[in-house]
């Protein structure tokens, strides 16, 4: 289910597309690791340049919940934009970067000039969508471990860089935690639970997946 929900031609497909056709008609802009990006109206659309980010949500008592994280190509602000609604997600830096932020107008000009550009933002509004809705079975359906490894599986579909299955990002515990509603001790002890069977390899700080059908037996989801 997940190799066919996130596809990795269509995605890079999509990200080329915005940085080739839309980026050079932005204002850009740095980030520094740690930065809170929250725009104030939904009048422009972001196009990550250089860099990563995560798209957050924080509780009134500050807790964080992580959607999804943001690499090179990717853009935000699309679902504001288009709703002309601000919402109450904000962007935290995970490294250095660089934005093209692009306005309203230029982006009306150009859905005008290539009414294609519309099919692009829907695939990416598509699949936030998509990440959100197993996010939410993920939480529904199984139990600490069965969590995680649906992380890990998510990971190896939508991360993947070569035949040797690594993941392309790196994650701390505690983030994955925040990208899962689990305590960071449960995270640990489920990695090493994981290390110890052959499902997983750390290697300079980034996961390897040695065992993808091994991992699959410990989800509840259908996949």
């Amino acid at each position: 289910m997940y190799e066919k929900i996130f596809d990795q031609d269509i995605e890079k497909k999509m990200e080329r597309f915005f940085v080739d056709n839309l980026a050079d008609y932005g204002k850009i802009e740095t980030f520094k690791k740690g930065e809170l990006i929250n725009p104030s109206h939904p009048d422009n659309i972001y196009i990550i340049i250089k860099g990563e980010v995560n798209q957050i949500m924080y509780s009134k008592k500050g807790d964080e919940i992580i959607f999804y994280r943001m690499t090179e190509g990717s853009i935000f602000g699309e679902i504001d934009f288009f709703e002309r609604n601000r919402t109450f997600v904000v962007i935290k830096a995970v490294t250095d970067g660089q934005l093209s932020v692009v306005h309203r107008e230029m982006i009306e000009n150009k859905l005008k000039e290539k009414p294609k550009m519309y099919e692009y933002f829907l695939s990416s509004i598509i699949r936030k969508y998509r990440v959100v809705t197993v996010e939410l079975a993920n939480f529904q359906f199984n139990n600490s471990i069965g969590k995680l490894a649906d992380f890990f599986i998510r990971l190896y579909y939508t991360e993947s860089i070569n035949s040797k299955n690594n993941i392309s990002i790196i994650l701390t515990h505690e983030e994955i935690a925040n990208r899962i509603g689990l305590n960071r001790i449960t995270v640990t002890n489920g990695i090493k639970e994981f290390k110890d069977k052959g499902f997983i390899e750390m290697k300079d700080r980034k996961i390897i997946i040695k065992d993808i059908e091994g991992l699959k037996t410990l989800t509840n989801i259908p996949i």
